[in-house]
């Protein structure tokens, strides 16, 4: 979640709440079976989307290159 420690309380909650909405969204848009993998790499959400979002560059980036 977005760092929101120096913002006055209800601003805080609604960042928050913000935040909280999009991972929501964002496991929503899943399917199945990224959601079994998701289950099996056993790490939180957001670091499993970046990860994926890694290899997903990479490898377009790969074709490119030869």
């Amino acid at each position: 979640m977005a760092n929101t420690k120096k913002l006055p309380r209800q601003e805080r909650k609604a960042k928050k709440r913000v935040a909280r909405r999009t991972l929501k969204d964002k496991w929503a848009a899943l399917t199945r079976k990224e959601r079994q993998e998701f289950v099996k790499a056993e790490k939180p959400l957001t670091v499993w989307l970046r990860e994926k979002a890694a290899e997903k560059a990479k490898a377009a980036e790969a074709p490119a290159k030869t």
